[in-house]
């Protein structure tokens, strides 16, 4: 199974309630915002994931400073790219701009490139400023 089989897998499991994963190591991850605690921890190329918070997140290396675990898993050859361009979009997205945190969602990706909606406009942003990608169900009201 892949890396993008897995992380969906895991979140629809996590959406229907299902507590497959209550057997799994619950690991800490401190990156640029803060500390995270997830489950069913995937490394991949240039980014960490793992179930939390009723969501999968998605940290990119370059926010993490550091993960307490047991052990590490398996590095994935996979890459953000390749995850981004797996989800269906609008996806939530944390980026810094000028030391200052910032959300919005992702609406597409365009090489190292990503198109966001942030404040009532749409942004571009380089991958690089990317600290946390979250993908949730997309309520429609």
């Amino acid at each position: 199974m892949d890396i993008i089989s897995e992380l969906e897998s895991e979140f629809e499991a996590l959406r229907a309630g299902r507590n497959d994963s209550a057997r799994a190591e619950v690991v800490r991850v401190e990156h640029l915002g803060g500390v995270s605690f997830l489950v069913n921890l995937l490394v991949g190329i240039d980014f960490v994931a793992g179930t939390g918070n009723q969501a999968l997140l998605v940290f990119p290396t370059n926010a993490v400073a550091m993960i307490t675990a047991n052990a590490m898993p398996e590095l994935q050859q996979k890459s953000i790219s390749n995850l981004l361009a797996a989800q269906r979009n609008p996806v939530r997205v944390h980026f810094r701009l000028r030391s200052q945190d910032r959300r919005g969602w992702l609406l597409s990706e365009h090489g190292p490139w990503l198109r966001i909606a942030a404040d009532r406009k749409v942004v571009w942003c380089p991958i690089g400023v990317v600290t946390l990608i979250e993908v949730s169900a997309v309520e429609n009201t």
